[in-house]
């Protein structure tokens, strides 16, 4: 692994060919952890975050080119999810955050809604990343280690992402059930 700069690019490539082509290949969570692999964390996570960053921001642009009424279908199917998403058309920021934090919640469908709804970029993107720092931060660490597979810094990422996991869950199901009781209240 002496080329480094081919890697780099070889790893920018599959974070925008994951965007292009969002048929689940290798997750995200290989990709941060794999960078790590290769590079030192003060390397790995700037690079992780220019490829999410080109990941979330093709899929967002893709939202926004295709309009909303693709994304109009999927919303019917659910009037709370609608509501709780859509917050007056604009997009739930806080949502958009709890999102990124959920890992089995898959990114593109997300991102091309908020795109569609027309969602500020800058505050998108400072969203999007900031939610998934966490677990960038979790994967980075699993990386670093993932030749020690039993070694604490191993392994306490893996707690710390099932509690992350956990957390944003259930505030999730908290976010949803609060504006369902809204949505009752208001008929």
């Amino acid at each position: 692994m002496d080329d480094k700069p081919t890697i780099l690019v070889i790893i920018l490539f599959l974070y925008v060919f994951k965007s292009v082509f969002p048929i689940q290949f290798y997750p995200l969570s290989l990709l941060c952890a794999m960078t790590s692999t290769v590079f030192p964390s003060y390397f790995s996570i700037p690079i992780n975050l220019f490829g999410l960053a080109a990941f979330f921001s093709i899929r967002y642009y893709w939202g926004r080119r295709v309009g909303s009424d693709a994304i109009q279908s999927i919303l019917k199917r659910n009037i709370t999810i609608r509501t709780v998403i859509e917050n007056d058309g604009k997009g739930n920021p806080w949502l958009l955050a709890v999102f990124r934090l959920i890992p089995s919640i898959p990114p593109n469908p997300v991102s091309k809604l908020y795109g569609a709804m027309g969602f500020k970029y800058r505050d998108y993107i400072i969203l999007s990343l900031l939610g998934f720092a966490p677990q960038l931060i979790t994967y980075t660490f699993i990386g670093r280690n993932v030749f020690n597979p039993l070694s604490a810094a191993f392994l306490v990422p893996f707690i710390l992402l099932f509690i992350l996991i956990s957390i944003s869950t259930f505030a999730l199901s908290k976010i949803l059930k609060i504006q369902y009781r809204r949505k009752s209240a208001n008929g």
